[in-house]
């Protein structure tokens, strides 16, 4: 028996055990009075293995369920003694390759929710780490999207038995990868969640990050061996940085360092260009036309491929030279790669010499080319979009067709940060106006909320934090419309330090003038 006709038959059984599982006594609506579990209830299912079970008393008493779904896909699904009745998957990031559970960083298990992470089904170093994908079609289809599907499927027939109880909501939350994974299950799953949160997602995996950050990578460092220095330094950046907020920083009304709008400012770099004698405090043309590169974003002969990144980051720590310039005489190899996840690790890893080198040329290096002596050098651009098409099938979430998931009453609420230097903001509003473009009535289940100052997923000179799992659940659960988002900046205790205003797009936060602006009450939501 073929390989093929084995998995058919695992799918076979599993849905075969899935739908025994209705034969459980549970009740046919959550019963609030019934909170504690039992793990003599946890039901064996098909394809499924439980490594372990385990009473655990950290962040809240519950019990560990660990387990593989089929080959390769881990998980471990945390269950609290006192339940709220409702569920959350938290996301990935990066290339994913460990258990990983977003939804851990906003208190979820203390407030009572069953919560779930997984790898995906592959192992890798680090979450910048692609070499897992190499001639495994199997593994990427995990990756794309089966993963986090499957996992929903088994994490809700635990849930259910082991609480003898019907599940009352169930939610994902996510960023980056953890966001694209939420648009994903929007898109190809309708019936998985009741309320999904897609923070800076990374849904468009071809053009977006493998060219888009390729291109920019290409610009920053034009010799692929030689990547010690980039072309453009923090102090070339800075010039940049100045010289666009000394025109455009109090738009907004408050001289902050944050653009309300990056859009709204109509800078010229051409301006900062070296003329004749002067070569002090100015851009020669090669990095000026790098710089434009990066900013208005990949081209081929038929036009844009992507979109480019707005102002921004540029000279934040955690902004570009993370991100975008870097070189590997300036990184840090144990950095912290993502909101909650730790870049370090045992295994060697060439160190990149920045993040988007380390995704974009492995996406093209082991997911669209299949060949790890891949280079951008001499690369045309003109053939991608046919070389990626195959790939992008299993890992785009680009169809802007919410209607099955609205049609279950689904509710979909998007986030990014307007100086997000690894996925650009544009293209997080592309695709939401893509979704309203495709059904105007959209807007009344689909909410994008812009994030001014903020990088990717958090930090930022911007305030950044938003408990995104209470907010999606005050709109699914307490049906109260998100018209307005208190966000909070958090000094380097992690504490709250002020707040602004979060409006859905394409509405923003208006300061009143007079008021303290780091208090949300000076604000309001304008045009």
């Amino acid at each position: 028996m073929n390989k093929r006709k084995q998995n058919l038959i695992k799918v076979i059984l599993l849905a075969f055990s899935l739908s025994a599982l209705v034969g459980f006594t549970y009740n046919t609506k959550y019963d609030k009075n019934k909170k504690g579990g039992n793990p003599d209830n946890i039901p064996e299912i098909a394809d499924v293995n439980i490594t372990s079970i385990s009473k655990e008393e950290a962040m809240a008493p519950h019990y560990k369920v660990a387990g593989i779904i089929g080959e390769n896909i881990k998980f471990e699904l945390l269950l609290p003694e006192d339940w709220n009745g409702k569920f959350v998957f938290g996301g990935g990031a990066g290339f994913v390759g460990s258990v990983i559970n977003l939804a851990l960083s906003y208190n979820v298990l203390e407030k009572g929710y069953a919560t779930v992470g997984t790898d995906t089904g592959h192992e890798g170093a680090n979450p910048i780490d692609g070499r897992w994908a190499e001639g495994d079609m199997e593994a990427i289809v995990n990756f794309g999207h089966m993963a986090v599907h499957r996992t929903t499927v088994v994490s809700k027939a635990i849930i259910e038995a082991f609480y003898n109880n019907k599940i009352e909501y169930s939610y994902f939350v996510g960023c980056s990868r953890g966001g694209g994974q939420a648009m994903m299950e929007a898109q190809r799953y309708p019936n998985d969640f009741d309320g999904i949160v897609a923070g800076a997602p990374a849904y468009e995996w071809t053009s977006g990050l493998a060219m888009g950050m390729t291109h920019n990578v290409s610009k920053m460092f034009p010799d692929p061996n030689n990547l010690a220095e980039p072309l453009l330094s923090i102090s070339d950046l800075k010039l940049v940085e100045d010289a666009y907020l000394e025109m455009c920083d109090e738009l907004d009304g408050i001289k902050d360092g944050i653009l309300n709008d990056p859009r709204a400012c109509h800078f010229d770099i051409e301006t900062l260009l070296c003329d004749g004698d002067n070569k002090e405090d100015c851009l020669s043309q090669e990095q000026i036309d790098a710089l434009k590169a990066i900013y208005e974003g990949p081209q081929d002969k038929n036009g844009d491929i992507f979109y480019g990144f707005p102002f921004g980051g540029e000279t934040h720590q955690d902004g570009w030279s993370k991100w975008i310039t870097g070189g590997l005489n300036h990184v840090d190899d144990g950095s912290t790669f993502h909101q909650g996840i730790d870049n370090s690790s045992e295994e060697k890893f060439p160190t990149p010499p920045n993040y988007q080198y380390g995704f974009g040329t492995h996406i093209m290096k082991f997911f669209i080319y299949q060949d790890s002596a891949w280079t951008y050098s001499d690369y045309d651009y003109d053939t991608f979009r046919d070389d990626a098409l195959f790939i992008g099938q299993t890992l785009n979430a680009s169809s802007p067709d919410l209607s099955k998931f609205r049609a279950n009453g689904g509710k979909l609420m998007m986030y990014s940060g307007w100086s997000d230097p690894a996925i650009t903001s544009l293209g997080t509003i592309g695709y939401y106006e893509d979704v309203i473009d495709f059904d105007e009535t959209a807007e009344d289940d689909v909410k994008l909320f812009m994030m001014p100052g903020v990088l990717h997923c958090a930090g930022g000179d911007g305030p950044w934090y938003v408990n995104w799992v209470d907010e999606i659940d005050n709109w699914v659960a307490n049906e109260k419309d998100p018209e307005q988002i208190t966000v909070y900046f958090i000094d380097e205790d992690m504490k709250p330090a002020g707040s602004r205003l979060l409006c859905p797009y394409p509405t923003a936060a208006e300061y009143d003038g007079v008021g303290d602006n780091r208090n949300v009450r000076s604000f309001f939501c304008g045009n």
